[in-house]
């Protein structure tokens, strides 16, 4: 059963909107869980959490809503958010003459397993090392039960807390560095997505290189004790890629969508001081752009079709690729929400007026967000650790080509 509360707060949605939506203008708190699956107000992983926080005077409400990857994935969770939004709109008339549209949804994963080419791409060797790789830890994550995982994974998270940032990237400046890497002549074709991928891993890299002493005792010492998925010196961008186009018998569903979890994270490597490098030099920055272009690329069926098999020959793969991204702190992973249409979710009363992730997520993550209707560009959150947060803020190829949200 989903988890559903309701509360009301003393705040007025003028005042929401006059703090520009951000966190600490909002009640709190509006989330009822964390990052990471882990038990809800009544202490169980429940298939949805939502708290509806009514505003001052019903002037507004606050919707947090949830969704663990357990049961659906981005695409999934939007399917759900746009849904109810036209339940709500079709109750919300004066009468009902025009009949609620049919929707029809699949969860089922053999979806997924028919869906898969017999043909498949052997894993090439950062693939190998993600997905085929076995750990201590990954052992021990994969014998928990979901709710003691998740205790431990939120446990982890307060010992390396994370600082939540929202930036604007305009369509100017995506434009401006898209056409560096055209001119380049190191990729045929660039997509939104590759520029910003570039633009977050070379802020991250950069942030996580400026580590204290200390921090880069923590880096040896985990190295020490795991099996590192990266060479000395390498960066790891962990670009989480949608199946559902690259597999034909899925799209030919339609109008019936698989909301069930269609997502995999492909890894894209590069040297840290190329990444560093990128800041200063249009070389450089096209050379990364093209890298995630071309790994991008490199994902067909088949390819997921041999990434797929790799999870279902051994059932504790899920757990060792987690094991190997939580002790790989030279890392970012990067994923896009850009084109859920949330923005078009109308419960009935309009449009919403912002749309945001919770303020801290887990640490060295990545999120481009669509913009409301009168902005261009995109929003990119970022969720890192303070002394990489910090380094980001006084960045001076960040801070020229983004503006600061809050």
């Amino acid at each position: 059963m989903p988890e559903y509360t309701e509360s009301q707060c003393c705040i007025d949605y003028k005042f929401v909107e006059a703090g520009n939506f951000s966190w600490d203008a909002l009640p709190h708190p509006v989330s009822t869980v964390t990052a990471a699956p882990s038990k809800g107000t009544n202490r169980n992983i429940k298939l949805v959490n939502i708290n509806v926080v009514r505003l001052r005077n019903n002037s507004g409400v606050a919707l947090f809503v949830n969704m663990p990857h357990y049961v659906v994935d981005g695409y999934g969770y939007a399917a759900f958010v746009r849904r109810w939004a036209e339940v709500c709109t079709w109750m919300h008339g004066d009468t009902y003459e025009n009949e609620l549209p049919l929707r029809e949804f699949v969860f089922d994963r053999a979806v997924i397993r028919d869906a898969m080419p017999t043909d498949m791409l052997p894993l090439d060797d950062a693939c190998s090392r993600m997905y085929e790789k076995t750990s201590t830890i990954g052992h021990l994550l994969a014998w928990m039960s979901p709710e003691t995982r998740g205790d431990v994974l939120v446990a982890g998270t307060k010992l390396m807390p994370a600082d939540g940032h929202i930036f604007h990237v305009s369509r100017s400046t995506i434009n401006k560095l898209r056409s560096r890497v055209e001119q380049s002549g190191l990729a045929r074709r660039v997509s939104d997505n590759d520029v910003l991928a570039a633009m977050i891993s070379q802020c991250v890299a950069q942030g996580v290189h400026a580590k204290s002493r200390t921090r880069r005792m923590f880096s040896s010492l985990v190295r020490s004790l795991t099996r590192p998925l990266l060479e000395r010196d390498n960066f790891l961008s962990l670009i989480v890629v949608d199946a559902r186009p690259r597999l034909d018998k899925i799209m030919q569903m339609a109008p019936a969508q698989y909301v069930g979890g269609c997502i995999t994270g492909v890894p894209v490597i590069n040297s840290t001081h190329t990444l560093i490098a990128a800041a200063s030099s249009d070389k450089q920055f096209s050379s990364i752009t093209s890298s995630v272009r071309s790994v991008v690329d490199t994902v067909s069926d088949k390819y997921m079709s041999g990434i797929d098999n790799a999870l279902n020959r051994n059932p504790a793969c899920f757990a060792h690729s987690l094991a190997l991204s939580i002790t790989t702190p030279e890392k970012v992973i990067i994923t896009n929400q850009s084109r859920f249409g949330l923005y078009e979710c109308d419960f009935g009363f309009g449009a919403p007026k912002w749309i945001t992730p919770m303020a801290t997520f887990l640490t060295n993550f990545a999120s481009v967000l669509s913009v409301g209707p009168n902005h261009d560009g995109y929003h990119v959150y970022l969720s890192v650790e303070k002394y990489v947060m910090d380094d980001i803020l006084s960045n001076e190829f960040w801070s020229t080509h983004t503006s600061l949200v809050y």
